[in-house]
């Protein structure tokens, strides 16, 4: 027989498992369709009332891109996520096999899940951040449109930010791992230095090891790719608690979507370090395309887009910006001029 959740939900089987915990597909005894619970082991220290609140403003979530939240329930200390089950296949599959969609395409799912990030960013009250963009949780449906999956009731913003949560390594961004890096006034001059002292520390976290983690016996500024691309940060102290604490916020998400797109594109998950990813090259996309992702990606929060709407305007204005395009209006401009001029 099968087990049962809530008295509502029937587990079937497990069809995946990670860091947050196992996902199952079920059937909403009510409702009579087919239905994904993800079982989260982590403890929610939310008081009562207010993750009642929260779980009716994800209930009221409707989005094409975003699979309809029933419900979060919890049994025998395990909290469920209830959602809809959405047909296809994850985009990691697509990157296992080899495979690497074309740009195009690419621009295609960034302004679906652009549209979707727009959406539940402006959520009211402080908005809904997803804290976990990858390829792993993003759907490809049967037409080809994208569904981005797995949400979690942790992320739901307050007035400072959401809590720190799971992270996946090359998809987190630097808030993540409690690292801030705020933009400082260029100097002069600048000697490149290379980093010294270096060692990388690996651990589980929630029983997975697909999370790492940097120790520096010296800081890591003035490094040559910082010099190239990033040459105005410095890094600022973070803590678990006071003033300097980095918290995670809409930027955030940025981030991981860039880090999504760095890897769909170049078939390569980004490097943990967000101080050493190298700009895509034109072997891998336009120096448009990579413009956008690089500064969606870049260390500092404050030097990425401030919003999921204008980076999904800056997807949206590359064919304006095109340079064929450009071309192709500048000679339309000429061809009529001389027209008017001798006809």
């Amino acid at each position: 027989m099968p087990q049962q959740i809530a008295g509502l939900y029937e587990i079937q089987r497990k069809i995946g498992s990670g860091g947050g915990g196992i996902v199952y597909l079920g059937w909403h005894v009510r409702l009579k369709t087919q239905i994904v619970l993800k079982a989260d082991k982590r403890s929610l220290d939310t008081a009562p009332q207010k993750l009642r609140r929260e779980v009716d403003m994800l209930k009221k979530l409707k989005n094409t891109y975003i699979p309809q939240v029933y419900d979060f329930v919890e049994e025998d200390g395990v909290v469920y996520t209830v959602m809809d089950f959405i047909e296809g296949e994850s985009l990691d599959k697509i990157l296992q096999r080899g495979e690497k969609p074309s740009q195009p395409q690419v621009i295609q799912w960034a302004c679906q899940l652009l549209e979707a990030l727009v959406y539940l960013h402006e959520q009211p009250p402080h908005g809904i951040l997803h804290g976990d963009i990858k390829p792993a949780n993003i759907m490809l449906r049967p037409g080809g449109d994208i569904c981005l999956i797995d949400f979690n009731i942790a992320l739901v913003l307050g007035e400072n930010g959401a809590v720190k949560v799971g992270r996946s390594r090359g998809y987190a961004s630097p808030e993540h791992y409690g690292i801030g890096y705020a933009p400082t006034q260029p100097t002069e001059k600048r000697k490149k230095k290379h980093p010294k002292g270096r060692r990388r520390r690996r651990y589980k976290e929630n029983g997975s090891d697909d999370t790492e983690v940097m120790e520096e016996t010296e800081t890591m500024t003035e490094t040559q790719s910082m010099e190239e691309h990033w040459p105005f940060l410095s890094k600022m102290s973070s803590s678990t608690s006071g003033q300097n604490q980095v918290t995670l916020d809409a930027r955030s998400d940025i981030y991981s979507l860039g880090a999504t797109l760095y890897h769909l594109l170049s078939g390569k998950r980004p490097e943990q370090d967000a101080l050493i990813v190298e700009p895509l090259g034109k072997e891998f996309c336009s120096p448009q395309v990579s413009k956008i992702i690089q500064k969606a990606m870049a260390p500092s929060a404050a030097m990425r887009y401030s919003s999921a709407k204008e980076m999904l305007d800056a997807f949206r204005g590359l064919y304006k910006n095109d340079p064929r395009v450009i071309r192709h209006r500048r000679w339309s401009f000429v061809s009529a001029a001389f027209f008017r001029c001798f006809f």
